[in-house]
């Protein structure tokens, strides 16, 4: 028994992709499909930066501020909605108080320290 191979034809599909190869519309497809998109360039640029000088303290006494404003927000959010929005706002409540709570507990810790 004789293996059967295929050998490759040209044709012309082939020399149709040749030629496609180096246009403007195929490097804007690859830049597309490959190049990592704005938003993750601009993810990486921090709009947000805290200064060096800002003690551990002050640093968690504005996390806990922060927290308070979001556990504010997401409950006037829920007020307004009912079924699965109203349990996703919820859940997401209960890690914020969870947080401010942890927060707040390292704040009380670092005072009783002090002193």
């Amino acid at each position: 028994m004789t293996p059967i191979t295929k050998t490759p034809q040209k044709n012309e599909s082939d020399s149709e992709l040749e030629s496609l190869k180096d246009t403007v519309a195929t490097q804007r497809a690859l830049d597309y499909y490959l190049k990592p998109s704005v938003s993750q360039h601009t993810a990486e640029k921090k709009v947000f930066l805290v200064s060096s000088d800002v003690s551990q303290e002050e640093a968690l006494v504005h996390a806990s501020d922060y927290l308070r404003c979001a556990i504010a927000s997401a409950q006037g959010a829920a007020e307004h909605q009912q079924g699965p929005q109203r349990d996703l706002l919820m859940s997401l409540l209960f890690f914020i108080e969870s947080s401010k709570q942890l927060v707040d507990r390292a704040i009380d810790v670092q005072q009783l320290a002090a002193h």
